[in-house]
């Protein structure tokens, strides 16, 4: 296993998972709008001074340029837009949207063979599968069915399937166009600021914000770690990868929230729930093990090593 695929995958799970934690301390100075917004401008800013001390260069023709727009939409701007329309979207609670967020590989799984993914063995889609079936003992659901049947839940059906096909997108762009991960990463931080402005209208700016250390370092963690530095790393990820392997990283972002609550807000951690992120680890390395890597991109179709990724 490469140290370095490793530790990146080790540090998106471990962003990922506390992201709940952070967006409560912000949200503690800063409504909403003004967190949704501050928070991609200071990612988006942290970009650019990463691509232009970089000396990345970004695409010039418009065909990647939409491309690059097309996955900002999936991955941003549906999800944003469907909670703007949709009653009751942002009611989901915290279980629902975890599972939902935890099913993206199993679309990648599906949309796999139609985008021409590196070829899928049998190892792989068997820890995908494991994998999600551990999530679903942590947060199951069939208990309390009734808070699935909600628009929040269809909200993030949705958004779970959008960001299965951007990140097979991604992938194809970063092979066929020969964007690196630092390129992309940094095109979509940019788009983020525009769909946040757009979205200010709907969600309003709310009152002054209340500044405070807490709101300043979360915000500063989840726009430059989150936003900047953790996305990066998972892009290198699903080009290294693939989209479907690097996708069980979601599976790790549910057990770390879980563990984290328990840790710092003292939630109790049921015996089910231990052996659905036993499940879930299984099925983590089930997938990472090296025979079941999806088959490498023929070496003709590898990007040159033109810019940092």
């Amino acid at each position: 296993m490469n140290p370095g695929g490793a530790l990146r995958f080790g540090a998106v799970a471990l962003m990922w998972g506390s992201t709940y934690f952070w967006i409560k301390q912000a949200l503690g100075g800063l409504s909403p709008g003004q967190f949704s917004f501050l928070r991609v401008l200071v990612g988006a800013v942290a970009m650019a001074a990463v691509v232009v001390v970089a000396g990345a260069v970004l695409p010039r023709g418009p065909g990647v340029w939409l491309r690059l727009l097309l996955i900002g939409f999936l991955t941003n701007a549906l999800p944003v837009l469907l909670v703007q329309v949709v009653p009751d979207a942002t009611g989901a609670d915290v279980g629902v949207v975890s599972v939902f967020n935890a099913s993206v590989p199993l679309w990648v799984l599906l949309l796999a063979p139609l985008a021409r993914e590196p070829r899928t063995t049998a190892r792989l889609a068997a820890g995908v599968l494991v994998g999600f079936a551990g999530i679903l003992l942590v947060f199951p659901p069939w208990e309390q069915a009734d808070r699935w049947l909600t628009w929040g839940s269809l909200v993030n059906f949705v958004a779970a399937v959008a960001y299965g096909v951007a990140m097979v997108a991604m992938r194809r762009l970063m092979v066929a166009a020969e964007v690196s991960p630092l390129v992309l990463s940094a095109t979509q931080a940019f788009f983020g600021v525009g769909w946040a402005a757009l979205a200010i209208p709907y969600q309003g700016w709310g009152a002054a914000p209340e500044w405070s250390t807490p709101v300043v370092v979360s915000l500063l963690v989840l726009g430059v770690l989150n936003t900047a530095v953790v996305f990066t790393f998972f892009t290198r990820l699903v080009l290294d990868e693939g989209a479907l392997r690097a996708g069980t990283v979601l599976y790790l972002v549910p057990i770390v929230l879980v563990l984290g609550s328990a840790w710092l807000e003292g939630t109790p951690v049921t015996t089910v729930q231990v052996i659905g992120m036993a499940v879930a680890v299984v099925g983590v390395v089930i997938a990472r093990l090296p025979g079941a890597r999806s088959a490498p991109v023929t070496p003709a179709a590898q990007p040159e090593p033109t810019a940092i990724r």
